[in-house]
């Protein structure tokens, strides 16, 4: 019967050959192959396992280019391949592979790295494809949590009404409608989950608490999340505000500070 030092020997040079161009130590090889397969490693079971996949997984976490670059032609061939069977949207389907990088490298209390805890059992293809998959599905269920609590922007408008507001003056009754469109322009250009946050915040009245559980976050991550929302809308405001309407720059930072005071007032209440 074949030794393991010679079985492990085997499957070094056949995965130089499987991935050409990517460099492993093969003393690193060895002890990562007892670490993921086990100390009772032998020949007969390292014959089963997808050796060429576990240097091709080390040789991603030790920075070799050519190897992350064959496993990020993988990802993104298998997250195309997931998004039209799931339907996901192309902004779900771009923040999974955003978030791809660090499920696969990047340990966290009480979970290993995706590329670290890679066994072999089944290539590694097959083994990003579950990640992506399960990625896309749970960005697909933050999207539906996400959903507007209606298909418009109208309450979230109305509560942002500057047509009434007197710190505006002499501007409002020159450009009081292209800052209407204005702060239209600027809510589109949120992303979903901004305008759910600042619709649960200011429209509905939800407690920091309410929209944590309801993304399954911390209280103080739901808090960051409200703020930053509110933070992009005074930015696009702005910029949309600058670009419609020829006004000093005074000017335009005296609607952003009026729609934050009105969005403060909400948080206040929240918070």
């Amino acid at each position: 019967m074949e030794s393991l030092q010679t079985a492990i020997a085997r499957a070094y040079q056949a995965a130089v050959t499987t991935w050409p161009g990517c460099q492993v130590d093969p003393a690193r090889f060895a002890d990562e192959l007892l670490r993921r397969l086990g100390a009772d490693l032998d020949a007969a079971r390292l014959a089963a396992a997808v050796s060429a996949d576990i240097y091709l997984a080390i040789a991603c976490l030790t920075g070799d280019a050519a190897a992350i670059g064959h496993l990020e032609r993988a990802c993104s061939a298998e997250l195309d391949r997931a998004a039209r069977k799931l339907r996901a949207t192309a902004d779900q389907a771009a923040e999974v592979h955003g978030h791809l990088a660090k499920v696969l490298y990047t340990a966290e209390p009480g979970r290993g790295s995706g590329l670290a805890e890679f066994t072999g059992r089944g290539d590694l293809r097959g083994y990003v494809r579950v990640i992506v998959t399960r990625e896309l599905i749970r960005a697909i269920n933050r999207g539906r949590r996400d959903a507007p609590l209606d298909d418009a922007n109208e309450p979230l408008l109305d509560r942002l009404d500057l047509s009434r507001a007197p710190e505006l003056g002499l501007l409002r009754a020159r450009h009081g409608a292209q800052v209407a469109v204005a702060l239209r322009a600027a809510l589109d250009a949120l992303d979903e989950r901004q305008r759910a946050l600042l619709r649960y915040s200011l429209v509905a009245g939800w407690s920091i608490d309410r929209i944590g559980a309801l993304y399954g976050v911390h209280r103080a991550t739901a808090s960051r999340w409200v703020s930053a929302a509110r933070d992009a809308l005074g930015d696009h405001v702005r910029r949309e505000v600058s670009a419609r309407c020829a006004i000093p720059v005074d000017e335009v930072d005296s609607i952003v500070r009026l729609v934050h005071s009105q969005i403060d007032v909400s948080l206040a209440r929240i918070l």
